[in-house]
């Protein structure tokens, strides 16, 4: 009879972390596949319910089906992210996914961060365990249903349906020569930041495509790729922001020592609006840079890198600068890690041609079986230029965003595990618009407390 497994994000990339940091001997290769979407973002209401699975339900030759489920309950401190006055709700949530594949369960990926978090060309390594067959593939479809509980109308009228799709793929994995494919799709559900029946709810998609070469005994590897984003919202007084994203690029890895690798990365993109509805200013952003991932002792690790990118945009203001990162990681105790990261970066904005991030972060986990706990502090200082939301005054905003993510994850049985997780988000900025004739400062202060319960087979 097959087992049943806990879907427990946090704990899958923790695992895996601790895995490598461990065991200095353990086989190392570029799997070819573009980075899985995180798992897990305080910003957002909507994510995938897990970023592994269980050992699901054999239907054919190498193939299986998974079903998981989920439900959250909680309360939301400021519904409307109001900068006064925040009204304060309760939330239920229901978490459901179903996915199939022939990607192996053994296959751990490790995402080594060269910059924001969000970076599209971060490094891939993986621990791979021997598997067969020239074609492997998952398939995961999410949704979730947030339901504020409140006899507000206007705070019933948010949340709703969200979900999505992500699908991955590789062709010859185990050859020098690979293809890999992934698409992600997701329905970003979130209030707007005053008091309203409406909402900003968002339609995003994320195409990634790549071409690697990884010889097998060689230390020099490398990969094409290309990414595509449409990113689309669905109310019509909200279509100025649509955009859509093209970035061509070709990444080089050296493993210069067993435990040391290099890499250089060069990228062109052409960004432009969608529909003729969007106020977004076409661009043609270029990066380079070059970086070093290295092992200095059982226990600390270090990613550092560093370039240049220019945004090209053909309107408005622009930026060429320097962009650099830096990660080190340290393993305090056998079970427990903590990292810290600066990056400063550039990158294209929903509501302006582009903002400046100073990104400070920290992470720690520490597991106490049967249980995990995660912590990640955050801090930005962000910069946009050139606002395109109607009602505002000037084209600079400049805000400091403090943000903060806790979980806890306790195993009850092999087949569920109880969840507790807290979130804050605060954005202070000068930045000020008028709807309605009335003057707004789109501040705030949000907690988010949630306590569920997830499970899979």
């Amino acid at each position: 009879m097959k087992r049943l497994a806990i879907v427990v994000s946090v704990c899958a990339r923790s695992i895996a972390a601790i895995a490598v940091l461990g065991s200095v001997t353990a086989a190392r290769a570029d799997s070819g596949l573009p980075p899985a979407p995180a798992g897990m973002d305080p910003e957002d209401a909507v994510n995938p319910s897990s970023v592994v699975t269980g050992a699901g339900i054999k239907i054919g030759e190498g193939t299986v089906f998974q079903p998981q489920l989920g439900i959250e309950t909680g309360i939301v401190s400021n519904v409307f992210y109001e900068n006064t006055t925040p009204i304060t709700a309760g939330l239920f949530r229901i978490l459901a996914e179903v996915g199939t594949g022939t990607l192996p369960n053994q296959r751990l990926e490790l995402r080594g961060r060269s910059s924001a978090p969000d970076d599209p060309d971060a490094a891939t390594e993986t621990l791979t365990a021997p598997s067969q067959g020239d074609f492997q593939y998952s398939a995961n479809l999410f949704a979730t249903w947030d339901q504020y509980l409140s006899t507000d109308n206007r705070v019933s009228a948010q949340g709703g349906l969200g979900g999505g799709l992500l699908l991955r793929g590789i062709v010859n994995p185990q050859r020098a020569l690979r293809f890999s494919f992934q698409d992600f799709f997701t329905r970003v559900i979130r209030a707007t930041n005053f008091e309203s029946l409406g909402d900003t709810n968002r339609d995003r998609n994320e195409l990634s495509l790549r071409l690697a070469y990884v010889p097998e005994g060689r230390s020099l590897s490398g990969f094409l790729y290309f990414n595509n984003t449409i990113d689309v919202f669905e109310a019509s007084t909200q279509q100025f922001a649509n955009r859509l994203h093209n970035t061509l690029g070709l990444r080089v890895n050296w493993q210069w020592l067993p435990l040391t690798g290099v890499f250089a990365d060069v990228s062109a993109g052409y960004f432009t609006g969608l529909g003729s509805g969007s106020q977004k200013v076409n661009s043609l952003p270029i990066t380079a840079q070059a970086g070093i991932q290295t092992l200095l002792s059982l226990n600390l690790t270090v990613n550092a890198h560093v370039g240049y990118t220019n945004g090209f945009y053909s309107q408005g203001p622009s930026y060429s600068s320097l962009l650099a990162g830096l990660m080190v990681g340290y393993r305090y105790s056998p079970l427990g890690r903590a990292t810290a990261l600066y990056a400063y970066n550039h990158a294209d904005s929903i509501n302006a041609n582009f903002y400046r991030d100073h990104l400070f972060q920290m992470s720690f986990e520490q597991f106490f079986a049967p249980f995990v706990v995660v912590l990640r502090p955050e801090m930005r200082l962000r910069q946009y230029e050139g606002t395109i939301v109607m009602g505002s005054t000037g084209s600079t905003r400049n805000d400091l965003i403090v943000g903060a993510s806790a979980g806890v994850r306790y195993a009850f049985r092999d087949w569920i595990a109880g969840t507790i997780d807290y979130s804050l988000s605060s954005v202070s900025t000068d930045f000020r618009y008028t709807i309605d004739g009335v003057m707004l400062d789109p501040s705030y202060v949000r907690h988010e407390l949630l306590v569920g319960v997830r499970a899979a087979y």
